[in-house]
């Protein structure tokens, strides 16, 4: 069986060395043949000052591949190039800057075999933070899908931050990234798992396929946590329209509008934790929403 990780990275080194660390620490079967693909999606091709460092300290082979068009939709679209040469049985999507558990492929093989899954995903579990003089809450808790107290469940999209997937599924339905998402660089997985599950092949998500990341400062600032929510509010319409065709695109986007208004109101009805934060995110999520048919052509976040 052949299984290739695929792997952006965008000068993050020392995040991308100590995610290589844990991929050497998975158990894994002797009949399973994994190697991995890194695309560095510097202008410069950074990556090449660690590159014969990173092949050495790696129990796995290691494909190196540069694209210099800045942009995850970009850089995804190159492993996918990539992985048509290839041609593996699975694939893994991971972050650079993430732990993979060393029972991860373990318990993807469990939720295939027992649920018979076509792509398995998991938590993303944010490390605590050891400084002591930034201590508070990590806003990115407030983007991540909340399953309550279920182990494992059938769900409609993933984050290609932890995914384990059939390969034939993007190789049948010749799927790629959207590039229209890419001035946000966010999104664009959602579209792209949304569309695997409207076509008919099951995802799973399962608490025990974990990943870890380190704590992220800048993600306790609430200029962030606005530049996120006001990005997922309005690219949420063209999702929607993705989805759902134009008419009903548009008339479900202005429903979650609604929504996203009408948990502003109760959110300051409700003194409950992290007040401030769920108000923000939202009220911006709702006004994303409203503006997002008109803005989403001309607006652009990413410039560089």
């Amino acid at each position: 069986m052949k299984i290739t990780i695929c792997i952006t990275t965008f000068n993050r080194h020392l995040d991308l060395e100590r995610c290589l660390r844990s991929i050497n620490q998975i158990k894994l079967e002797k009949k399973i043949l994994l190697n991995i693909i890194i695309v560095d999606n510097s202008i410069n091709y950074n990556l090449l000052k660690i590159k014969k460092k990173l092949s050495k300290d790696s129990k796995y082979k290691i494909i190196f591949l540069n694209q210099k068009n800045r942009g995850r939709v970009f850089a995804r679209n190159k492993y996918l190039k990539k992985l048509k040469h290839i041609n593996p049985d699975y694939i893994c999507l991971f972050d650079d800057d993430c732990i993979v558990d060393k029972y991860w492929f373990k318990e993807c093989f469990k939720t295939i075999k027992k649920y018979k899954a076509d792509v398995v995903t998991g938590p993303q579990i944010y490390l605590k933070s050891s400084n002591s003089k930034k201590k508070g809450n990590n806003f990115s808790y407030l983007f991540e899908k909340n399953y309550k107290n279920k182990k494992i469940c059938c769900v409609k999209w993933a984050a290609s931050n932890n995914v384990f997937m059939d390969y034939k599924i993007i190789k049948k339905n010749n799927l790629s990234f959207d590039k229209n998402l890419n001035k946000f660089g966010v999104g664009e997985d959602q579209l792209f798992f949304s569309k695997i599950n409207r076509n008919g092949y099951k995802i799973f998500w399962n608490k025990d396929v974990k990943v870890y990341e380190k704590f992220h400062f800048q993600r306790q600032n609430y200029k962030w946590l606005i530049d996120r929510s006001y990005r997922l509010g309005v690219l949420g319409y063209y999702i929607d329209q993705k989805e759902y065709g134009k008419i009903n695109g548009l008339f479900i986007n202005y429903f979650k509008s609604i929504y996203y208004f009408i948990s502003f109101i109760i959110s300051i009805l409700l003194l409950k934790k992290n007040y401030f934060e769920k108000i923000t995110n939202n009220f911006v999520r709702f006004y994303g929403r409203l503006i997002g048919p008109l803005k989403f052509k001309n607006i652009e976040f990413y410039n560089k």
